[in-house]
């Protein structure tokens, strides 16, 4: 009798499943997963020996695009490293301005995932309410910074600027 053996597939870099750049290989026993390898260099874009060249302050750009999806929460991680390795105080107002911005951009992050999960189970319903809810949501970023993306709202002390007056309100 022939020994049965696992088999050895690769899921992605690019598969309608896979939101992002992502390439598995799946070691496979029948439908069963046995054992999964990522490989996730594919959104590897040098961001570190780009800023290696730039004054702190350019770099901040680079980091929305390390992660699309939360923009802001990058930046402020690169800021708040920042600021504890010059001893920089933050002003209050600008620490409240950071966390609503980190949550706004963490229900952008979700609305993105359920939306996409949805389309791939057939629910196109989902995808459009979930990003009809994400269009509200990306104008406010659009209002403090101009940009709907890549925001590079933070700064190493506080951030661009103050709420504008034109932002949208909710009720």
């Amino acid at each position: 009798m022939p020994e049965i053996r696992n088999y050895t597939v690769n899921f992605g870099p690019q598969h309608p499943a896979a939101h992002g750049v992502l390439r598995l290989v799946l070691e496979m026993d029948g439908e069963v997963v046995q054992r999964a390898d990522p490989h996730i260099g594919l959104l590897h874009r040098g961001t570190e020996k780009l800023a290696e060249s730039k004054p702190y302050n350019q770099s901040i750009g680079y980091m929305d695009r390390l992660d699309y999806v939360s923009m802001m929460c990058n930046e402020h991680g690169y800021v708040l490293a920042l600021e504890k390795l010059l001893g920089i105080d933050v002003p209050i107002r600008a620490q409240y301005i950071r966390v609503m911005f980190d949550e706004i951009t963490r229900i952008l992050n979700h609305l993105l995932w359920i939306g996409s999960h949805g389309l791939d189970v057939g629910a196109m319903t989902v995808f459009l309410y979930a990003f009809r809810e994400r269009e509200d949501l990306m104008d406010c970023y659009e209002a403090v910074s101009g940009a709907r993306l890549h925001a590079t709202y933070y700064r190493p002390g506080g951030v661009y600027r103050d709420l504008p007056d034109q932002m949208p309100k909710f009720k």
